[in-house]
């Protein structure tokens, strides 16, 4: 009786064994679309198309390192991989009561903070362009003998946003380096 237990035992796991051995060895199928080759991931993630149809006139595209954000003031402080491009625009509440403005406020924050995010893990972009390409979204400074102007797009998730607008760039404010990037 001694030797009948370790037999029965070693019988049901080779039974065991055998009964579940087809369905591991049935071939799987292949998903077709796994087997497609992916493109690289463009450099400009989600702004690829953007960043490439503002600079078709010239400009340059430098990654944002950092953004700041004044939550009392409702601007930003962007800085660049050449320094600092300088602060943001204002936004202005809305809304005809007070919750309105609220919720329009807790929507700025929420953009500026993922804004700063996007800086922090390069998905962001400070893009100088040739005036005669950038869209005419804001005209407020009446200034347009300057040819440069620039925005700064973010990628976030998977989406591209502009952040902020500056109606002219200063050539002659600008690195040296990057002065010479415009003319590439």
């Amino acid at each position: 009786m001694s030797t009948f237990l370790p037999v029965v035992l070693a019988a049901a796991l080779f039974s065991t064994a055998i009964a579940t051995m087809p369905a591991d060895a049935a071939p799987r199928k292949k998903n077709p679309a796994a087997s497609v080759a992916q493109p690289p991931a463009d450099r400009f993630l989600a702004c690829d198309v953007r960043v490439r149809d503002y600079l078709r006139e010239g400009g340059a595209a430098i990654r944002v390192t950092k953004i700041e954000v004044d939550d009392a003031r409702l601007q930003l402080n962007i800085h660049h991989e050449y320094g600092e491009a300088g602060k943001s625009s204002r936004k202005y509440l809305r809304g005809d009561t007070e919750e309105e403005m609220r919720k329009n406020l807790r929507g700025i924050l929420d953009e500026f903070a993922a804004a700063a995010k996007a800086a922090t893990t390069g998905r962001a972009w400070y893009v100088i362009a040739a005036r005669k390409v950038m869209p005419d979204l804001r005209d407020n400074s009446g200034e347009t003998t300057n040819p440069w102007t620039a925005i700064v797009l973010a990628d976030f998730e998977g989406k591209c946003r502009p952040i902020t607008f500056y109606q002219s760039v200063d050539r002659n404010k600008l690195d040296p380096e990057l002065s010479k990037k415009l003319d590439e």
